[in-house]
């Protein structure tokens, strides 16, 4: 039965604390629940979006967090604030950094002169003495303050550089690959672009190279090919350094879905893995996927089409807000007026605003006439300023 209960508890607890939202009204926030209610009685000059059930504020320069009732649950008194990761919260105090529990406790001293948040190692970046290193979720220096500039880690790996060159440490602080490189990019699908004297390859995690550095530019691995380009022509080589299509393109992307966009004699284009074009419909414009979809233009219309090149959304619409879908939706406009379609192709809203946001955080923001207002995921609008 205690099960039971704690259950209930549980669920009632999810369900109160889910879909709260801070908006914008005059350059102040408040935070109001999914019918529009006010949660908060102070107006705020910032809050950002919650994380870890609590959002920071900003209050006559000074910063804290509230719950999502809308309760301070911790003291504005900081000189910043950074979202929660992993329990624990960056703060700024004094001009130093440190970081804080969710019960307001400081758990890593503020002493540092710059800071950053916790990864999915549990390991942040701090500098100290303007040297960087990494400490763990306890505070202990896992990697000492030597290095003159750090990024986060992307996957196992980091990369660190002394002057003006880069290398790459793990979890444990051990130099997978010596600094000697001029650039290094993001860890992807076990290997990562590096490249030295204008010429960049692929090296492992073990810290070998993988893929020859003969490359003029790389680019992160994506359903295990890549884009490289060779002189002033792209093409794409998998793990094992073949080169798979053959470098006959101005421009190249990523493939997400089977497909990529890429530029030939100064139009876009899909292929498949197979060097083949995917598309029967030539566009006048063809966008980058985003949830799925790719913005198209054909004749003045906008629509929106997947990656078999089927028109999801109907090329029926005068203008998009932006190129992309946002958060399962995009608005839309037609006959002068803005609406909302989701990635189906299906309206969610009557076509009667003048002007219309991008969703961002659950809400997009709309006039109707001269009044604003905030449209919730179901074509609601929850609120009028």
């Amino acid at each position: 039965m205690k099960q039971w209960i704690s259950l209930i508890i549980i669920i009632v607890y999810v369900v109160t604390v889910q879909a709260q939202y801070p908006i914008n009204i005059n350059k102040k926030y408040k935070l109001i629940d999914p019918s529009g209610k006010e949660l908060t009685t102070v107006t705020y000059d910032k809050i950002l979006p919650f994380s870890e059930d609590l959002a920071a504020v900003e209050l006559n320069g000074k910063w804290g967090f509230i719950d999502p009732t809308g309760t301070v649950a911790i003291p504005v008194q900081y000189e910043k604030c950074f979202s929660f990761k992993h329990g624990l919260a960056l703060v700024r105090q004094e001009g130093l950094y440190g970081y804080i529990n969710k019960e307001g406790m400081v758990v890593i001293p503020i002493q540092y002169d710059a800071a950053w948040h916790f990864g999915d190692n549990n390991l942040a970046s701090a500098r100290q003495d303007g040297q960087w290193g990494y400490l763990d979720a306890r505070g202990k220096v896992v990697v000492p303050f030597e290095y003159d500039f750090v990024r986060a880690f992307t996957g196992p790996v980091a990369v660190v550089g002394k002057k003006n060159k880069v290398g790459l440490i793990d979890a444990t602080g051990k130099l997978v690959m010596p600094i000697f490189c001029d650039k290094i990019g993001d860890f992807s699908e076990g290997l990562v672009p590096v490249s030295r004297n204008e010429q960049g390859g692929y090296i492992g995690l073990d810290g070998k190279l993988k893929v020859s550095m003969i490359y003029h530019e790389t680019t992160a691995f994506s359903e295990g090919l890549a884009a490289v380009r060779l002189n002033k022509k792209w093409g794409y080589v998998n793990k094992e350094g073949r080169e798979l299509i053959d470098f006959n393109y101005e421009k190249a992307g990523p493939f997400i879905n089977g497909v990529a966009r890429v530029m030939k004699d100064g139009k876009w284009l899909w292929i498949d893995k197979g060097d083949q074009a995917v598309l029967t419909t030539t566009y006048d414009l063809l966008g980058e996927q985003v949830e799925g979809l790719a913005q198209v233009h054909k004749n003045g219309k906008v629509g929106f089409i997947n990656s078999k090149g089927a028109e999801i959304i109907p090329l029926i619409y005068d203008m998009c807000v932006t190129p992309n879908v946002s958060e399962g939706l995009v608005a839309v406009r037609k006959d002068k007026k803005w609406g909302y379609v989701n990635t189906k192709g299906k309206a969610i809203t009557a076509f009667e605003y003048d002007k219309a946001e991008n969703f961002k955080n659950g809400l997009a923001r709309v006039l109707k006439g001269d009044q604003w207002g905030y449209l919730d995921v179901n074509g609601v609008v929850i609120y009028w300023e």
